[in-house]
């Protein structure tokens, strides 16, 4: 059932859109939001049910812009993304793609999901075009979200006093190391699994809102995110290909991936946790789920914090 904000929405827009795609628009129906809120996404069906669409509103037409941007640079590069059909910034912004009729990637498509992402990082370094179109993200920019991000986690009761002194002690670790490795990279920000599908032994990427350029090690964190006991091949196999791809070896990859879950682990657990963001289901489940994921890599953080035992 559509709801009713939604419809007025699509009403305004709904004759331009039968018009320039030459087709009567049916069966809308809301694409069902999980865990947090994001912005409203529709589906629609040609008049003869043969074709299925999915329209996206943003909040504002910069944001529409970087994701159309990002989609085209993306498929560029070689990644397989859903075809946009339409777009337009009024009476308000939105994008209308192709569906892909696929799944959620597995365990399995992880490699692919790596390869994929170690390309994109690579063939964007120090890309100077990208910081036209997307917002860079400094190391400073990066201390200051970590420490607004902390002092949300505190508010959220179900996760200890311990996890909040590991995360301090990140900060510090932080601020200490050297963070700049391929730091002029376009990075998803926002590499989780929903935010992609396989579809006939190939993987589609979508939603490119968080994007920015920065150094990429938060997208491996994703992946780590999501299937923690795959934490060791994760790692291996992102050096193995970032290495192969850059033709040199870095003997820090393997810190500053760390650094990107422990990175990610914070921020996204911040937003589950943040009782001013509307999410889908309840605050207490959402904080409960925060804790879940930052007890899932903990020991991420006690293997930086061991590392870094006694130095300067």
């Amino acid at each position: 059932m559509v709801n009713h904000s939604f419809l007025n929405s699509f009403m305004e827009v709904k004759d331009e859109i039968q018009k320039n795609m030459n087709i009567k628009i049916n069966d809308i129906k809301e694409l069902p939001r999980k865990m947090i809120h994001s912005n409203p996404i529709y589906l629609f069906k040609s008049d003869d049910g043969k074709k299925e669409f999915v329209i996206k509103f943003h909040k504002t037409s910069d944001i529409m812009e970087k994701e159309i941007f990002c989609n085209q640079y993306l498929e560029n590069i070689g990644l397989c993304i859903p075809k946009i059909v339409l777009y337009n910034k009024s009476p308000k912004p939105y994008i209308i793609m192709e569906k892909i009729n696929g799944k959620v990637p597995s365990e399995k498509d992880i490699p692919k999901r790596i390869k994929d992402l170690a390309r994109v990082h690579i063939e964007s370094l120090r890309d100077i075009r990208l910081n036209s179109k997307i917002q860079k993200i400094t190391n400073a920019d990066r201390i200051k979200s970590l420490e607004k991000n902390i002092k949300i986690l505190k508010s959220n009761p179900f996760i200890k006093v311990e996890y909040i002194k590991k995360f301090i002690s990140f900060v510090d670790i932080c601020k200490k190391i050297d963070y700049n490795l391929l730091e002029q990279c376009f990075c998803f920000n926002d590499f989780f699994v929903n935010n992609s599908l396989e579809f006939n032994g190939k993987i589609y990427y979508f939603d490119f809102e968080k994007v920015v350029v920065t150094n990429p090690f938060v997208d491996i964190g994703c992946i780590v995110i999501d299937y923690p006991e795959k934490y060791s091949e994760i790692k291996s196999l992102y050096i193995m290909n970032i290495d192969e791809l850059i033709k040199e070896n870095h003997s820090n990859l393997g810190v500053f991936v760390d650094l990107g879950v422990c990175e990610k682990v914070i921020e996204d657990a911040a937003f589950l946790s943040n009782d001013f963001i509307k999410k889908t289901k309840s605050n207490v489940f959402c904080k409960k789920l925060a804790k879940k994921k930052i007890e899932s890599v903990s020991f991420v953080f006690d293997n930086l914090k061991n590392r870094f035992i006694g130095e300067k």
